[in-house]
């Protein structure tokens, strides 16, 4: 009896569900491909964004760190 149950319901998903999932795929291909270009695109901007900010910030650094150093000062005392 359990195998007659088991085989009936592989027959019934192997009919109804395999087929739309089948269909549903074959229509996603080109959803997968634009969802694909869209999170390339959000890491590309965010890489850049990150990475020229950090540029940014590490110029700045090295610029106050080269002025305090080549600028004369009597007391011996450097702002950043």
């Amino acid at each position: 009896m359990l195998k007659k149950l088991n085989i009936h319901i592989r027959q019934k998903l192997s009919t109804t569900k395999l087929g739309n999932f089948k269909a549903i795929k074959e229509e996603q291909g080109g959803q997968t491909f634009v969802e694909f270009i869209f999170l390339l695109l959000v890491l590309v901007i965010l890489s850049t964004v990150l990475v020229t900010g950090f540029n940014t910030a590490l110029s700045r650094q090295w610029k106050a760190l080269i002025q305090a150093i080549s600028m004369p000062n009597d007391t011996d005392t450097y702002e950043l």
